[in-house]
């Protein structure tokens, strides 16, 4: 069955609009996620600079806390920059996202002290996540360009 469009002029222009406003709206959020990647890293030195009368191991949970929630920011700004880019999320991109968020979570909760079900329930989403991420690269279509 093959779709006949009635209006062709009219079909055209409403895609050359909508793919515009799709590009101006992810445009904005890239500023916006770039706005926040230097937020966060201006907070990371505040809040180093006031942890430098805490002990050594809080100063260091602030960093490596801070310092993930930085990547988690540079993993969403690739993802836009890629649709940007190729007009496409990579499948890629959308795996290394969620990988280092669920890092970010893992990261606090071993200063939460949790139980070991949630510890391992949190694991083996990581493990599967991991395992995603290589499977997709190992086995992703190379395009020749």
């Amino acid at each position: 069955m093959k779709l006949i469009v009635s209006h062709q002029k009219l079909f055209e222009r409403l895609t050359i609009w909508l793919s515009t406003a799709i590009r101006l709206v992810l445009n904005v959020l890239l500023l916006i996620t770039i706005c926040a990647l230097i937020v966060g890293i201006i907070k990371s030195g505040v809040d180093l600079f006031h942890a430098l009368r805490q002990p050594l191991d809080v100063i260091l949970q602030n960093v490596l806390l801070d310092t993930v929630f930085i990547l988690a920011v540079v993993e969403i700004t690739i993802t836009l920059l890629g649709y940007l880019k190729d007009g496409r999320v990579h499948v890629r991109y959308i795996v290394d996202t969620v990988l280092i968020i669920m890092l970010n979570e893992l990261v606090s909760m071993w200063f939460r002290h949790p139980k070991l079900e949630n510890a391992i329930s949190l694991s083996v989403i990581i493990a599967t996540l991991a395992a995603v991420r290589v499977s997709v690269t190992k086995f992703s279509p190379r395009h020749e360009d």
